[in-house]
C-alpha cells in the first residue's frame, strides 16, 4: 500500500454522530489566500461537507468536526494573554480526504494557549474521490497543499509584532497527514520567492503519528550532506504509538535514525499504548496523555521557548 492509500484509510473509522455543547468559543475561520491560490489545481465539483462526532473524552473545545471536499483553505489564530513568542502551525489529519479540525486542531491550539504559545489551525485543500480514482493526481496535490502548510506559516511571521511572536520562531506540527504536511514543509525546498515574500520554511517541527513521505530519508541525507548548499533541517519533536498499525513506529524510528546520522536536533517518543490517531491523548493511556507536555519541555530544552 502506497503513502496515499495509507493515509485515506487512517481514518476511515466508525464513530457516534451525536454532537455535544462548546466548552468555548473558537477563533473565526479567515480565508488563507486573500486572492487565490497561485496554484488553483484543487476545484471541486461539490460543495464543502462537515461531519459531527462525538467528541473524545477530555476535549478542550467539545468539539469532533471532520471536513472534506476542501478547495477553499481557511484558518483560525488561538492567541493567548502573555504570548511568549513561539507561533505553531497545526495541520489536521483526516488522509488528506478529511480535516478533523478539532480534536487533531483546535484541541492542541486550546492546551498550548494555555502555555503562551500563539497557534494557527489549518484547514487545508483535500483530495476528492471522483468514483474511479482521487483527484487531482497525488504531485499536484501534494504540490497544492504544501502550499497551503507554507502560506500559514508566513502568515503567522507577517503578522508576528501584532501576535507577539518572534519570526526565528514560527513551527509547524500535525497529526498523521498532518504530519506527512508537516514533514514536507520541512523538508523539501520552498519555491522561489519575490524579494518582498517572507519565507514559508518552518523553524521547528511537531509530528504527531506522522505519515513519512518515502523518499524522506533520501532526502534528509542530501540535505545534511557536507556538500549541501541548503540550510540545515529544522528541530523536530516525534510521537507515535508501538501498535499504530496505519503509520508504523518503525517507520518513524527510521526517520528519526536519518535525522540523528544528519545531525538534526530531534526527539523521538513511541507508547507503548494509544494505537493510531489518539490525538490529545485522554482515554488512551497513562504515557499517550503526557505527549503534550513532553513537547512543550522539549520546546524549552531546545531553546525555543526560554524560561
Amino acid at each position: 500500500m502506497n503513502m496515499s492509500s495509507t493515509l485515506l484509510a487512517a481514518f476511515v473509522v466508525t464513530v457516534s454522530l451525536a454532537t455535544p455543547l462548546r466548552s468555548v468559543e473558537l477563533p473565526p475561520e479567515l480565508p488563507l489566500w486573500e486572492k487565490g491560490s497561485p496554484d488553483r489545481t484543487i476545484r471541486h465539483d461539490v460543495e464543502e461537507q462537515v461531519r459531527s462526532h462525538k467528541a473524545p473524552p477530555g476535549s478542550p473545545s467539545g468539539l469532533n468536526r471532520a471536513f472534506s471536499s476542501v478547495s477553499s483553505p481557511t484558518y483560525s489564530i488561538h492567541r493567548p494573554r502573555d504570548p511568549n513568542g513561539v507561533g505553531l502551525v497545526i495541520c489536521p489529519g483526516g488522509g488528506f480526504r478529511d480535516v478533523w479540525i478539532d480534536r487533531e486542531g483546535h484541541d492542541l491550539a486550546i492546551w498550548l494557549k494555555d502555555h503562551n504559545v500563539t497557534s494557527l489551525v489549518l484547514k487545508y485543500r483535500t483530495r476528492v474521490n471522483d468514483g474511479e480514482d482521487w483527484t487531482p493526481p497525488w504531485p499536484d496535490y501534494q504540490r497544492a497543499v504544501q502550499a497551503d502548510g507554507r502560506q500559514a506559516i508566513r502568515i503567522l511571521r507577517k503578522q508576528a509584532s501584532d501576535l507577539g511572536l518572534q519570526p526565528n520562531k514560527i513551527g509547524i506540527c500535525g497529526f498523521s497527514a498532518g504530519g506527512h504536511l508537516a514533514i514536507s514543509c520541512s523538508l523539501y525546498p520552498e519555491p522561489k520567492l519575490p524579494e518582498t515574500e517572507v519565507s514559508g520554511m518552518p523553524d521547528f517541527a511537531g509530528l504527531f503519528y506522522p505519515g513519512i513521505p518515502d523518499e524522506a530519508g533520501q532526502t534528509i541525507e542530501s540535505r545534511t550532506a557536507p556538500e549541501s548548499a541548503t540550510p540545515g533541517i529544522c528541530p523536530m519533536f516525534i510521537v507515535n504509538a508501538r501498535v499504530d498499525k496505519l503509520t508504523p513506529a518503525d517507520r518513524c524510528i527510521d526517520f528519526y535514525a536519518a535525522l540523528l546520522r544528519g545531525g538534526v536536533n530531534a526527539e523521538l517518543h513511541v507508547f507503548g499504548k494509544g494505537s493510531h490517531g489518539f490525538g490529545m491523548g485522554h482515554g488512551r493511556g497513562e504515557s499517550a496523555a503526557l505527549w503534550p507536555t513532553s513537547f512543550t519541555a522539549w520546546l524549552h530544552d531546545s531553546k525555543i521557548i526560554h524560561n
